[in-house]
């Protein structure tokens, strides 16, 4: 059950709540077959899983067992660009917040999302895309082949080239809260048990590049970090607690690159 609630955070006040809570979700999974991909991008030529799928595939199993997601969403950043035809095309970048619960217990999760719309969709496609892919991630949900595949076979994704002005992002000093969180790891004395520097150096990396990704300040992301690693000491992180948030990150990373492949 560790990849059905890998980096969602508990919050319970019984062990035993928490313990169902997890069995209900396990027996959804259970009763999951392959979905198949209904969507396509004509921009691309590709063919990709459809938010409306993933909730036909889920509903009447999560109401079996008597679960309800909750969602909350909040938006990290808007701006625009121009297509080669002069027409304007507006996005926007969210962080979903879900709370999965059956009533007596809650495990929460988040997911970030990119929408793209020439006219006000943007958000409503960022909040489909946070929500889509937190669902197939927390259950599991396989299409039957390896997205990270697909991006080998083609060229590897390229961020956008945005108006950084525009945009409200300004890299000169954003890395602030990095920069120390880097002092931290160096000020401690190094221990077998705890994450060395490549790892920590690695988490940095990882924050700044989901940043960029979704063009928000990468403050935003560290926030969002320490509330899944609510528990973490960040002066003496431990080994397999390092090695949960690069799997985290790379996670988000992932379903950020999928959503941008999705809009073209």
């Amino acid at each position: 059950m560790v990849e059905a609630i890998k980096n969602i955070e508990t919050k319970t006040t019984s062990k035993d709540n928490v313990s169902n809570l997890i069995s209900k979700i396990s027996n959804v999974q259970k009763g999951l077959d392959k979905i198949e991909k209904d969507g396509h991008n004509k921009n691309q030529n590709y063919d990709y899983v459809t938010e409306a799928a993933v909730k036909a595939n889920l509903q009447s199993k999560l109401a079996e067992q008597g679960i309800s997601i909750i969602p909350s969403y909040e938006i990290l950043n808007v701006w625009n660009t121009k297509t080669g035809k002069g027409s304007n095309l507006n996005f926007v970048s969210v962080m979903g917040k879900f709370e999965i619960t059956d009533g007596i217990d809650s495990i929460h999760g988040s997911m970030p999302g990119i929408g793209m719309d020439s006219g006000d969709k943007a958000i409503y496609k960022a909040e489909t895309g946070a929500q889509k892919n937190f669902l197939m991630q927390t259950f599991l949900m396989t299409t039957g082949d390896d997205p990270e595949q697909d991006w080998n076979n083609n060229q590897q994704p390229q961020s956008q080239n945005f108006n950084q002005q525009q945009n409200n992002y300004q890299p000169d000093d954003q890395f602030n809260v990095f920069d120390n969180f880097n002092n931290q790891a160096q000020a401690r004395q190094p221990q077998v048990s705890y994450a060395n520097q490549a790892k920590m150096n690695q988490i940095k990396r990882q924050m700044e590049s989901l940043a960029d990704l979704m063009k928000t300040n990468p403050n935003d992301i560290f926030e969002t970090v320490m509330k899944q690693f609510p528990n973490v000491d960040y002066n003496h992180m431990e080994d397999n607690t390092a090695d949960q948030m690069i799997i985290y990150l790379n996670n988000q990373r992932t379903s950020v690159e999928e959503t941008l492949k999705q809009i073209g």
